[in-house]
């Protein structure tokens, strides 16, 4: 168990980010709920105030921090009323930057929002972390704690269970750069978190299943998934329950880019089939504000769909969007509406747009469509290993909050063999308290199972009976780009699990070597075929360099959320240092 001070949870997400906490002495491992969320954030517009905040940041001309998440929403939408916004860097909803890249380095570049200026990703994700950190300490200078924030705090940054190793070590390395030490940081993936936190709340906590929710969550032997619906993605895992608290892994993290914004994208295309793109792109662009404040009325407006919707749905039009359907296609945007696809079920009334409840529904439908085979598909699997029944779904993150969601997912699971479907209370917060357990605990996560195969890229002796031909070294020696597996997926781990294998020394003398580690979805030759993807390179740096060629064991340590490595020189017995580093 973890004796930090202070743990504290950093829950980054794609729409929403925030932080929870909990001291040394709130901790009691019958009860790790206690956990503070403070109401750190406010709307700015209708003072109300929230644990989480919009994942905004804005930057001034010379980049330095001007403010994160409803501030800089705020700022922006001031800024660019007053045509400024040229003078600014404004980022939105980046995160899923990570789920889309399959190699991201410290080179990889973001966009802003209005597409017009670019910086590092690394130096937005870094800058983003060191704002909720800054919040976090103020907040804790307000309760009068005596802390010394770079030795008393231990931090827990989610991610998802989805992402590959290279997008992990990425947030590492921002968390890094936004001040934290590496020794007081530990990434822990979003589903396990809820997952550990749902274990302890009461029966009166959830919503959609009742009964005996707290029974079944802790009974040994209980087979469950989690659904974890954010902003950005669909996170989906399944656990058993084990005894002592534990939890076992019994099917891989699945999932994709299903969540809460892709409603906003579809509702985008909507209004941009209404006007054509590229006058919908260009009142994005030339109205970023107006555009902000569209996409925050309607972020409360989906709140209100069900399966149940009967009415349609009223979103305010700016006065803006129809100056720009009027200078670029000569007609109003009511008249654009009605000579749509979209006519007779979206209409105007004065200046509100009124969305019938088929369309509205069809909205949430097409993201539903995308996720109900993957949870269908991810029980079969289990079927057809013959492992224990999923009993019931858990779903978690701020999109579970979706009426609609819950409904669909409710109605598909009674249909097939009844699988209760539970929904805690501020199923929104799951994730972000669930980090603050996983920190004072992180071994109640007992198993993982392995998504990918680990590889290292090496250069063996060239067998024309085994290698291709275009693979050839230029001496005509070797096998470039050959992928030698040390580590299959599918298998379970272990929390702490080693894998120990040799490499060698090439040249006399050698002070370190370095190998590119590599993750394959598949089976693969080539660290050039398709789905292996690059991860990260292992450098050993040897402590006594010999003119002899030389055997270096590695201790590959795998079960928890990141690879870990030690080297050892055989012949010595010293431990060298290595590391495995992102791509720079």
């Amino acid at each position: 168990m973890s004796e930090h001070l202070l743990v504290v949870g950093l829950d980054f997400g794609t729409t929403y980010s925030g932080y929870a906490f909990q001291f040394r002495h709130q901790y009691n491992p019958s009860e790790p709920t206690v956990i503070c969320a403070p109401q750190a954030w406010s709307d700015g517009k209708t003072k109300v105030h929230s644990m989480k905040t919009p994942t905004c940041l804005l930057l001034n001309a010379d980049k330095s921090i001007n403010s994160f998440g409803f501030e800089a929403e705020r700022r922006y939408i001031e800024i660019c009323d007053e045509d400024q916004e040229d003078e600014y860097y404004f980022f939105r909803r980046f995160k899923m930057k990570l789920h889309n890249v399959t190699e991201i380095n410290a080179s990889t570049i973001l966009e802003t929002e209005d597409k017009k200026k670019q910086l590092p990703a690394l130096e937005v994700f870094a800058k983003s972390i060191e704002c909720l950190k800054m919040k976090l300490i103020e907040d804790l200078g307000k309760m009068q704690e005596i802390l010394r924030p770079d030795k008393d705090i231990f931090y827990v940054l989610t991610v998802p269970a989805i992402w590959n190793e290279n997008a992990k070590r990425f947030m590492r390395q921002a968390a890094k750069q936004a001040g934290i030490e590496m020794d007081k940081l530990e990434i822990s993936l979003e589903p396990e978190c809820a997952s550990l936190f749902c274990q302890y709340l009461p029966v009166d906590r959830f919503t959609s299943g009742g009964g005996q929710a707290q029974c079944v969550l802790t009974a040994p032997g209980t087979v469950y998934m989690i659904v974890d619906l954010g902003g950005g993605t669909a996170d989906i895992t399944v656990h058993e329950k084990l005894s002592g608290g534990k939890l076992r892994e019994v099917h891989h993290a699945c999932g994709g880019p299903w969540g809460g914004t892709m409603v906003d994208s579809y509702f985008i295309q909507m209004l941009s089939t209404i006007v054509q793109p590229l006058t919908f792109a260009e009142f994005m662009k030339i109205h970023a504000g107006d555009y902000l404040d569209l996409m925050r009325d309607f972020e409360l407006l989906k709140r209100k769909v069900s399966t149940k919707t009967e009415h349609p749905l009223t979103i305010k039009i700016p006065p803006t969007l129809n100056e720009v359907t009027l200078q670029w296609l000569k007609k109003s945007f009511k008249e654009a509406l009605e000579d749509s696809e979209y006519s007779g079920r979206v209409y105007v009334t004065k200046d509100k747009l009124k969305i019938t409840a088929p369309v509205a529904m069809q909205l949430f439908q097409q993201v539903a469509d995308r996720l109900l085979p993957t949870l269908e598909s991810c029980v079969e699997e289990l079927k057809k290993k013959r492992l224990p029944p999923v009993s019931l779904i858990l779903m978690v993150g701020g999109f579970s909050e979706s009426l609609y969601i819950q409904e669909v997912v409710q109605d598909m699971f009674s249909r097939q063999g009844g699988i209760r479907v539970l929904v805690p209370e501020e199923a929104g917060l799951c994730v972000l308290k669930g980090a603050v357990v996983f920190g004072r605990k992180p071994e109640s996560i007992d198993s993982r199972i392995l998504r990918y195969t680990y590889g290292a890229e090496v250069t063996p002796p060239f067998d024309p009976a085994l290698y291709d031909q275009a693979k050839r070294t230029k001496d005509g020696k070797r096998c470039a780009n050959v992928f030698k597996a040390f580590m299959e997926r599918g298998k379970e781990l272990r929390h702490g699990e080693e894998l120990k294998t040799i490499y060698h020394t090439t040249a006399p003398n050698q002070k370190s070597i370095a190998l590119r580690i590599f993750a394959a979805e598949k089976d693969v030759k080539y660290t050039t075929d398709d789905g292996c993807n690059f991860v990260g390179t292992l450098t050993m740096k040897l402590n006594t360099p010999r003119p002899e060629l030389q055997d270096l064991a590695v201790e590959y340590i795998f079960g928890g959320t990141e690879i870990k490595v030690v080297g050892t020189e055989v012949k010595t017995n010293h431990t060298c240092e290595a590391t495995i580093r992102m791509n720079e």
